[in-house]
């Protein structure tokens, strides 16, 4: 968000390859650079929503495999090599989820690497899409996109890269996993995180309600059992998921929930 320049194309370590930066600000333009050889091209857009921007950035990509990447993200050197070779491994593949690192003050405190081999469903969850890459071609003949509802910016502040991987599975998408790290995540601040409190499990009911179906009540269980650092009992977890998987489908927000409750309560 708000970028000017190109220079996050190597504050973030991309080499050898293509890259568009869906950047959003207070106006709408377009510009392209030839950077080591690539062609970057920069689309920025008055609009908020993750989901929207991702969806913008993939009406420019044409490569034959797409990475999304978060702007706190460096990629390894070797990152495009990693991505092919596991592409040649798997030449049935549709989607590869990969390995990324996380890192507080600039040191790497935690790796999640995925087992190489097929990825059922159960597992696949965990990741987000700055873990995948995905060929074009699957996601123009599938019609995925991301939701607009969910991520930071939008109604529901988390979900989007769960829905999404939810609709490659719903479309029979083929997908593996392989056990190399592809970049290291900064984890230091988050514009959208604000911790494991009410609306993170409200947004989460709602998550569930709006792209998991039948695997909703499962799903919530689940997320209300996780050790989390969070305050609330595991009754008042469920609760709210509950509020917010019931609020889904009339688009309530958690602030509206809340201001309504108010409401309800002086009434009374």
């Amino acid at each position: 968000m708000w970028q000017t320049d190109f220079s996050k194309y190597r504050e973030m370590h991309i080499y050898n390859c293509d890259a568009v930066f869906a950047n959003q600000a207070d106006t709408y333009n377009y510009v392209e650079k030839m950077m080591d050889g690539a062609k970057v091209e920069m689309l920025t857009t008055a609009t908020k929503g993750v989901g929207k921007n991702r969806n913008l950035a993939l009406t420019l990509a044409t490569g034959d495999i797409l990475l999304f990447a978060d702007d706190d993200m460096e990629y390894t050197q070797n990152a495009v090599e990693i991505v092919a070779e596991a592409f040649k491994h798997f030449p049935k593949a549709d989607m590869i989820v990969f390995g990324i690192r996380y890192a507080k003050n600039g040191v790497v405190f935690k790796s999640r690497l995925p087992k190489t081999g097929r990825l059922p469903f159960y597992r696949a969850l965990r990741y987000g899409t700055c873990a995948i890459a995905v060929r074009r071609e699957a996601v123009q003949r599938c019609n995925l996109h991301f939701t607009e509802s969910f991520g930071g910016g939008c109604l529901y502040s988390y979900g989007e890269d769960t829905d999404f991987i939810v609709q490659c599975y719903k479309k029979h998408l083929h997908i593996y996993a392989w056990d190399e790290a592809i970049a290291v995540t900064n984890k230091d601040t988050s514009t959208c995180f604000s911790g494991y409190g009410k609306k993170y499990y409200f947004d989460k009911g709602a998550l569930a309600r709006h792209s998991l179906g039948i695997m909703a009540l499962p799903y919530c269980l689940r997320i209300a059992s996780k050790k989390m650092e969070t305050e609330l009992p595991f009754f008042q977890r469920i609760a709210y998921l509950w509020y917010g998987y019931k609020s889904f489908p009339q688009l309530i927000s958690y602030e509206r929930w809340v201001k309504t409750r108010h409401e309800e309560d002086s009434d009374s």
